[in-house]
């Protein structure tokens, strides 16, 4: 007879590598985009409101694979049911929390990247801010779409194995 309470252990496991990880993705990311800003700001402090934009909408979207990782662990904790959870539903949890967790670290410090290079660019010619804004855009979204693949996985591990 399957015991549960390995699934419980494995779904709290791995709820606590996602969201551990991805925090750390999002973080180095926004903090980078944030000292960039800056710098940016100490160079040309008359384009602080261009800058402070920038960063703003680059540190949100630095922190989307974080939020990943938090609905993954969400789900871990709350979402799923043990009855007849066996050993490779344990380790399909765990799988998925370590999908999710590793898969966040990448796209957060990239787009933090991103966003802290178009700061630093705003900062240093403000009449190309639309310009660097939108390239910054394009660039993070690229950056973002293997966190989108951890996602995609963790669920299929969590609801289909």
């Amino acid at each position: 007879m399957p015991d549960p309470s390995v699934a419980q252990v494995a779904a709290y496991m791995g709820a606590g590598i996602a969201m551990g990880m991805g925090a750390i993705g999002a973080g180095v990311g926004e903090g980078y985009t944030a000292g960039k800003a800056n710098m940016a700001l100490y160079r040309q402090p008359g384009a602080a409101d261009a800058v402070i934009k920038n960063m703003l909408i680059g540190q949100a979207i630095a922190e989307t694979s974080g939020i990943f990782a938090l609905v993954v662990a969400f789900i871990l904790i709350f979402g799923v049911d043990f009855t007849d959870a066996g050993i490779v539903k344990a380790a399909a949890l765990l799988g998925a929390g370590f999908a999710m967790g590793v898969g966040a670290l990448g796209p957060g410090v990239g787009a933090g990247l991103a966003g802290g290079e178009a700061s630093q660019g705003i900062g240093r010619n403000p009449i190309r801010g639309p310009m660097l804004t939108q390239v910054m855009l394009i660039g993070q979204a690229v950056s973002q779409t293997t966190a989108v693949y951890s996602l995609v996985v963790a669920l299929i591990l969590i609801f289909v194995v």
